[in-house]
């Protein structure tokens, strides 16, 4: 369907490789909408890694070299802008074409230009006295800029009212084009384009891309286990239920807290406690003690005495055996003397500043506090259960939602104090039970053994479901 499209890419460009550039259907047809200016406005949704950041490079260069136009490529950051800008003078030099148009600066080489890469701005002259242009600029400083031509990249990263100046970027010209292109994290504009009957709309999913074999199924069940696989991967925009207008969303629901809930019963394989320091007022100091199954509250104060905070972590290290690695504990603001009292008495608890950056995947959480919330997510939902109490109704008022400005894609946990000022008390239980989800679970060499209902002795060391239901006192 998309042969004449396809060749001309094949003849004109290359990939990694130094080969033609072979474009899948839905690649082709991105790039069709592009070059040939189907309709005025294009709303695309494509699953994350499926090279359309590339594509539209190639779309661009080709208008840029064949039409004299002025193209802006318009992004929420200067790093995510300069991408598809990355793309673009890679491919100059695929070919003849693009390459002679190419206008190098008087202190410039082309060998400086191919290795760096560092342009904001490229100029070509499509025949005599005739010029194309290709530039790039971040949302926010767009005013007084003019483009009848804009590509809108990770255009659900961009908040409304930038959005609001890349429109005014399109008024030069009556005749103006406009692709805003992403995934669809929740964002008011771009929920509107995808709904506006004016907007040509390219939607392309997962199960697209493996059937033109742009991604694996292997790898895309390795990416159901991950955060944001609804958004990142089936194109999907999170169900307006779960967010407010302001764009956060529920961690966890009331009735998936309700699953969780059960009487007490045995817990097994890891031991941890998480310990959370009050802050006084209607605060209460934490503790909280998990096992691969199982978490439940073993301490609740208002007493401001760090001492006897600590005491208690103490005794219960020693009464449950636990180690000090599997200890989590705050270690900033008023949790610090709780802290140093437990480094003196129990060497290698964990110190917890949830504002550092993640331990483990600095890609996907904006820092610890995320990080952390969402592997107790996790846990909760692939069948972690909680003693019950009301208590636990607190990881209902845990907000998160993807950082709009300067870091694509990675999720954030509303703060404490902007908690507070939605009216909502510290939660002092769910953060608790977060922090035993700080560090890797590390699992001490048994001395105990847990009776399962099947009279079948088993221990942490073997492999077990650690969700198989468990005798209960």
């Amino acid at each position: 369907m998309w042969d004449d499209v396809k060749q001309i890419v094949r003849t004109l460009y290359k990939n990694s490789k130094g080969e033609p550039f072979e474009m899948t259907d839905g690649q082709a047809e991105l790039f069709d909408l592009i070059v040939y200016k189907r309709h005025s406005r294009n709303h695309i949704q494509t699953p994350t890694r499926y090279g359309k950041s590339e594509i539209i490079s190639m779309a661009i260069l080709t208008r840029a070299t064949t039409f004299p136009e002025k193209w802006a490529i318009v992004a929420g950051d200067q790093d995510k802008a300069q991408i598809i800008m990355n793309y673009v003078i890679g491919h100059i030099f695929d070919n003849e074409y693009t390459r002679r148009k190419f206008i190098i600066g008087a202190k410039e080489s082309e060998s400086e230009i191919r290795r760096f890469r560092n342009k904001n701005r490229l100029n070509f002259q499509v025949r005599q006295g005739v010029f194309g242009e290709i530039f790039i600029t971040t949302a926010k400083n767009a005013m007084g800029l003019g483009a009848p031509n804009v590509v809108e990249d990770e255009s659900a990263l961009i908040v409304d009212n930038e959005h609001a100046l890349v429109m005014r970027m399109l008024g030069d010209q009556p005749e103006n084009f406009l692709v805003k292109v992403g995934n669809p994290w929740p964002c008011e504009h771009f929920e509107k384009s995808f709904a506006d009957p004016e907007y040509h709309k390219l939607f392309i999913d997962y199960e697209q891309a493996v059937r033109e074999g742009r991604l694996t199924i292997e790898y895309v069940e390795e990416m159901r286990k991950q955060p944001f696989f609804d958004v990142l991967y089936e194109c999907k925009f999170p169900k307006s239920g779960l967010m407010d207008s302001s764009g956060w969303m529920s961690l966890l629901t009331k009735e998936e807290i309700d699953r969780s809930l059960v009487d007490r019963m045995v817990g097994f394989g890891v031991n941890k406690l998480g310990v959370d320091v009050a802050a006084g007022g209607r605060n209460y100091s934490v503790i909280v003690q998990r096992h691969d199954n199982y978490a439940h509250i073993v301490h609740k104060t208002q007493d401001s005495d760090t001492m006897k905070l600590a005491e208690a972590v103490i005794n219960l290290k020693k009464a449950e055996n636990i180690l000090p690695a599997n200890i989590s504990t705050d270690d900033v603001g008023v949790g610090k003397g709780v802290y140093d009292i437990l480094t003196r008495e129990i060497p290698g608890v964990y110190g917890v500043n949830a504002g550092v950056a993640p331990l483990y995947d600095t890609e996907r959480f904006i820092n610890l506090r995320a990080e952390m919330y969402w592997k107790l997510r996790d846990w909760i939902l692939k069948g972690g259960k909680l003693e019950s109490s009301e208590d636990w109704y607190q990881l209902t008022k845990i907000k998160y939602k993807v950082k709009l400005e300067g870091t694509k894609g990675k999720m954030q946990i509303m703060t404490k104090e902007d908690m507070l000022k939605d009216g909502i008390q510290s939660p002092d239980v769910a953060d608790a039970l977060a922090m035993t989800f700080v560090t890797q679970d590390i699992i001490l060499p048994a001395s105990n053994r847990y009776e399962t209902g099947d009279d079948e002795i088993v221990t942490p060391q073997e492999k077990f479901d650690p969700f198989r239901p468990f005798i209960q006192f």
